[in-house]
């Protein structure tokens, strides 16, 4: 019992369930909107003017970027995507006593998110996936968020997953310096430096009072 609770507990602060729910909602919602693409490939509404469900199909990597051409951006974008997976997992593991739950939490959003896209791009099905244009056939990721009242791009979970923990690393480290600055201790000043900080308060004291007796005698005169 004491091993299950103390698995229980590894498991809980690790966020590994975190990166799973995420990664199941992102797909879970991507199949929701395919399935219902007829409906959402026009838009529904959630905030009229500002917020709609509408599935397009994204070829780009993120702001309609794009390498050359659809392919090989897909298969540079999945390399990228799972060496970075890869790379975060491999530090978890070999620093996992020094890392605190809060970035532990974040990285689990990022692989989530690059893991979501990747799925994407190499696993479901050209048929699945892509939808006719007019005159070709695009194989990308599901985009189905859409702030059309004031964004021009469409998103899904697994971009927000990245662009939150993204945001978050840096205003937590932003903080953190902060912190730690304030907590620094003063350094004491040696007995030289004490010496000529008196010299130069005394030097600036001296030329004020020479001054306010030159200012004296020139009003006398």
């Amino acid at each position: 019992m004491d091993k299950f609770k103390s698995g229980l507990k590894w498991f809980f602060n690790s966020f590994i369930w975190l990166g799973v729910l995420l990664l199941g909602l992102d797909i879970l919602s991507k199949n929701l909107v395919v399935i219902n693409q007829e409906t959402t490939k026009a838009g529904v509404d959630l905030i009229p003017g500002f917020l709609r469900i509408q599935y397009i199909v994204n070829p780009s990597i993120a702001f309609g970027l794009t390498l050359g051409n659809a392919l090989t951006t897909q298969i540079v974008f999945s390399i990228f995507a799972i060496l970075v997976s890869a790379g975060i997992i491999f530090f978890l593991i070999k620093k996992w006593v020094n890392v605190n739950r809060f970035y532990r939490a974040m990285m689990m959003l990022i692989i989530a998110g690059a893991l979501g896209n990747v799925i994407d791009r190499i696993f479901y099905s050209e048929s699945y996936l892509n939808y006719y244009d007019g005159s070709s056939y695009i194989r990308g990721v599901v985009d189905w968020i859409d702030f059309y009242g004031i964004w021009g791009f469409h998103f899904n979970i697994a971009d927000s997953c990245v662009v939150i923990a993204a945001i978050s690393l840096v205003i937590y480290m932003i903080v953190e310096e902060i912190i730690a600055y304030r907590k620094r201790p003063k350094v004491e000043k040696t007995p030289e430096e004490k010496k000529k900080e008196n010299e130069k308060v005394l030097s600036a004291t001296e030329r004020k009072r020479q001054e306010l007796i030159e200012k004296d005698k020139d009003e006398h005169n």
